[in-house]
This record gives structure tokens, sequence and C-alpha cells, in this order.
């Protein structure tokens, strides 16, 4: 017989509900949240090694955006010296223009030296930029010291060819002035090259590799600590039909215990 004073078929009843709604709850904490390891006590080893996976794909994605900002600041160093080597080109115009001793007045030799004075001195302002650009370009010193020697070399030759230079156009010295624009041209190309193999051969392989990487230990972190929707979903519906059958089957028991009062009081 049942007893109302130490119902055990109400209390099983009762403890099988509340480890019911406990599942429940649960499945829907990994749905809403998206994760299956919301605190260590759903999975303690998963929990360390997914925070670990984290704090990898954090160091990558950092130095990844370091790298862009390395190649962004190559870029603007290399507009720089695309520029400079389109100065040189219209300097060797200009002599060899001014080279022409026969064709030319003495009014239109002094216009072009006018032209190579202005275009020296703008490539020895662009030369000051470019060089400052060049600082934040993470070159090797060695690197950056040759650069520094070959922007520097260039922009004298330029000078040389201004009004008073030894390669200016009164001076005569047409062949030594070619041969000046020559290595400058030489240098400030080999310069861009440099950056440019930095930017080809160092970052972009780098942040490639870091982008597998960050994808690789994304997919390993997720089979640790993110939730399965598929199978997640089939244990709600499962969790909720056992649910609602513990809720029927409480109310059963009470119900027999409420019974066996009223025949008492009757």
């Amino acid at each position: 017989m049942i007893s109302p004073v130490n119902n055990s078929s109400t209390l099983g009843a009762a403890f099988r509900l509340n480890r019911s709604n406990s599942r429940l709850n649960d499945s829907m904490t990994k749905l809403s949240t998206g994760r299956r390891i919301n605190s260590g006590k759903d999975g303690p080893a998963a929990l360390i090694s997914g925070e670990r996976l984290s704090a990898e794909i954090k160091a990558l994605e950092a130095e990844s955006r370091t790298l862009q900002r390395a190649n962004s600041n190559a870029n603007v160093s290399s507009g720089g010296l695309s520029q400079l080597s389109g100065m040189f080109a219209d300097l060797q115009g200009l002599v060899t223009q001014g080279a022409n001793s026969g064709a030319l007045s003495d009014a239109e030799r002094d216009a072009i030296q006018l032209q190579i004075d202005s275009t020296a001195d703008s490539i020895r302002r662009v030369t000051g930029q470019a060089l400052g650009d060049l600082q934040s370009v993470p070159l090797s010193s060695s690197q950056q010291a040759a650069l520094e020697t070959q922007l520097n070399d260039a922009a004298n030759a330029a000078a040389s060819l201004a009004t008073g230079g030894a390669n200016n156009l009164a001076s005569g010295n047409f062949a030594d002035a070619q041969t000046a624009l020559d290595d400058s041209l030489t240098g400030v190309t080999s310069a861009a090259g440099t950056v440019g193999a930095y930017q080809k051969y160092t970052v972009e392989p780098q942040v490639r590799s870091n982008q597998v990487a960050v994808e690789n230990l994304s997919a390993s972190r997720s089979r640790l600590v993110d939730t399965d929707f598929a199978e997640e979903t089939s244990r709600l519906a499962r969790e909720k039909v056992i649910n609602a059958a513990g809720i029927k089957t409480l109310k059963i028991a009470q119900q027999q215990a409420e019974h066996v009062l009223s025949l008492l009081a009757g």
C-alpha cells in the first residue's frame, strides 16, 4: 500500500524529473551558446585544450595583422621608389636632349637645365621620404644599410646634374652624366626589387601559412568545444519526451498519495 508519509513512488518520480530537467537545460544551453564545453564540468580536458588552441589562434592572427601592416608599409615604400625611377628616366631624357648641342640655342639649353634642376630637387625630396618609408619595412639591418647607400648615391648623382654640379649641361660631361644616371636608375630599381622580394617571399607566404594554421586550429577547437547541432537537437527532443513523461509520472504518484489521504479522511 502507498504511504502518504513516505511515498517512494513520488520521491523517485521527482528525482528522475529533476535529472531530466537538468539534462534538458544542459542541451538548451549547448544549443543557445553553440558550445559543447561551457564550463569545466562539461569536460575539463576539452576545456583546457580548447583554451590552448584559442591562444594559439589569437597569436597567429596578431602576427598576421603585424605582417599586413608591414606589407602596407612596403607598398608605400614601393610607391616612392617607383616615383624615383620615373624621375630618373625623365632626367635621362633631359640630359640626352641637352647633349644635342648643335640643335639647341643657349636659351633652350638653359630651359632644359632649369627642368633638370627642378627634377633633381624633387629627387632629393622624394629620396628623403623614401628613406623614411623604408624604416617602416622590417628588412635586415644589412639590407636597410645597402638601400640607404643606393638611394643616397642616386640622389647625389642627380644633384651633380643640377646647376653648379659637376655634370650639369654647361660642363659638357654628358658621358659621365649618363653613366651616373644609369647607375642611379639601377640602384633605385634594385631597391624596389628588394622591397618587392620581401613582400613576395617573406610577408605573403607567412600570411598564407598563418591563415592555413588558423583554419586547421579552428577546426580542431570546434571539434573539441563546439556543439554538434544535429546530435544535440536529437538529444533535446529525447529529453523533452522524457521530461513530459516524468511530469506525468509525478502527477500520477501524487494523485495516488492524495487518494490514500482521502481514504484515511473518510
